[in-house]
């Protein structure tokens, strides 16, 4: 499994921006827990109730990262265009 790094935070961060990036952190440990789950598990309902969790995690993982995507590309658009058009960093 790849492994995402820790999300970096900024304090300029919107809190919705904040509380997405928490929560595809947790969203990550629940889908390490997942796996560790599924490699212990030798009853067959079991492993595939594990497997139906990793792709409910993987799904809401996706969604998350899409969601972030998003905040921050409004975000970057909010930035330029209070810039009077031209790019700034913060």
């Amino acid at each position: 499994m790849k492994r995402i790094s820790p999300m970096r935070t900024r304090q300029s961060d919107a809190p919705a921006l904040l509380e997405l990036k928490t929560s595809l952190q947790t969203t990550q440990d629940a889908l390490n827990h997942a796996y560790t789950a599924f490699d212990y598990t030798s009853d067959p309902e079991l492993t595939e109730a594990c497997i139906f969790e990793i792709r409910s995690l993987q799904a809401r993982m996706n969604y998350l990262v899409r969601q972030i995507k998003e905040l921050e590309v409004c975000a970057a658009t909010a930035v330029t265009a209070h810039a009077g058009g031209r790019a700034r960093w913060i």
